[in-house]
């Protein structure tokens, strides 16, 4: 299934063309899904030729892949505050940010490929977002440790992949996106608990 063609195409090049592609993307993913997503149906949803697309990428999945990555927020743009707990929640936030992205289409897809083999967007939700994120929550951690907040052997790989697997594990069971009633439960029931220090 495809969207039907849209009469004439618009003329448009650079950024304004590529723009116009990845809201088509988006489009088809939430109508027809990845699996039925063709260039066909993005070139007229997007009112464009199919050769402005095969220009610039090969298939289907490079044109995703390009899609999602710059519609993915990037842990890289966190603030980090020095503060334990606001340093956590900044980066699950960005994991919740990623599921909402493109009003959803990235936490439908994820969703509908849990268990699947190859998931192409669920691995670039987890490459781009997810396993930063981790990486990110020990760098925090490591730091909170050196000011005696956290206990030394809480800063582990581990540990610090436990709140953005709690988020995934959520938003995948539930089918629904990770509200921020959840997000603050897994900050402060589960992850500041497991690694604060005692007094």
């Amino acid at each position: 299934m495809t969207a039907a063609p849209v009469p004439g195409t618009v003329r448009r090049r650079g950024d304004a063309l590529r723009q116009a592609i990845f809201a088509a993307v988006f489009m088809q993913l939430q109508t027809v899904g990845y699996h039925n997503l063709t260039m066909d149906g993005v070139a007229a949803t997007a009112r464009t030729g199919k050769a402005a697309l095969y220009r610039r990428w090969a298939g289907k999945d490079e044109l995703v892949r390009d899609a999602l990555r710059e519609a993915l927020p990037s842990p890289r743009d966190i603030e980090l505050t020095g503060e334990l707990r606001a340093d956590v929640l900044a980066s699950l936030r960005c994991i919740q940010d990623a599921f909402l992205s493109t009003h959803g289409t990235a936490f439908q897809i994820v969703s509908a490929e849990a268990g699947c083999q190859r998931g192409l967007v669920r691995d670039m939700v987890t490459e781009q977002v997810v396993a930063p994120c981790a990486d990110l929550i020990l760098e925090v951690l490591r730091a909170a440790a050196a000011r005696g907040e956290v206990r030394p052997g809480a800063v582990t790989p581990m540990i610090a992949r436990v709140g953005p697997a709690l988020l995934v594990h959520q938003a995948i069971t539930e089918r629904a996106p990770v509200s921020d009633t959840y997000l603050h439960t897994v900050v402060d029931a589960i992850v500041l608990p497991l690694v604060q220090a005692q007094d």
